[in-house]
């Protein structure tokens, strides 16, 4: 089933080594980003959560990171979005704060680390491992 899903795309834009050097590019240069929200290409709906430190990252794989409930395959990761801005509430009911992240920084990061397939939008910065 997997596997299918995987062919249904028409252009692969990331590698295992290329999945970490952008996780690892993030977070070398010491930028305050945490949530992202991913795609995988066997889920219909995207999933927020959060970017993996490099404790998390396996040869192929990223650990546990929250909210997508255990490890996945780099090569699962059909795309993810770091969000310019994103809301939360410390408990239920709390009043949402906001959180920016600079993702003119991200893109700075991403020229430099490597040659990778990502859109800036009026949401944020959009990083494919798959592109239709």
């Amino acid at each position: 089933m997997i596997e299918n899903d995987i062919k249904k795309f028409s252009v692969s834009c990331m590698s295992n080594s290329k999945w970490r050097k952008f996780f690892s590019g993030i977070h070398e240069g010491a930028l305050d980003f945490n949530f992202c929200i991913w795609k995988l290409v066997n889920d219909n709906d995207p999933i927020k959560g959060f970017l993996p430190d490099i404790k998390q990252l396996g040869e192929d794989y990223v650990g546990d990171c929250g909210a997508l409930n255990g490890p996945f395959e780099f090569k699962l990761i059909e795309w993810l979005v770091i969000p310019k801005e994103h809301g939360y509430s410390q408990y239920k009911n709390a009043p949402i704060k906001y959180h920016k992240q600079d993702i003119d920084m991200v893109e700075r990061k991403l020229n430099e680390t490597g040659n990778f397939v990502y859109d800036v939008t009026s949401e944020g910065i959009k990083v494919y491992g798959y592109k239709p």
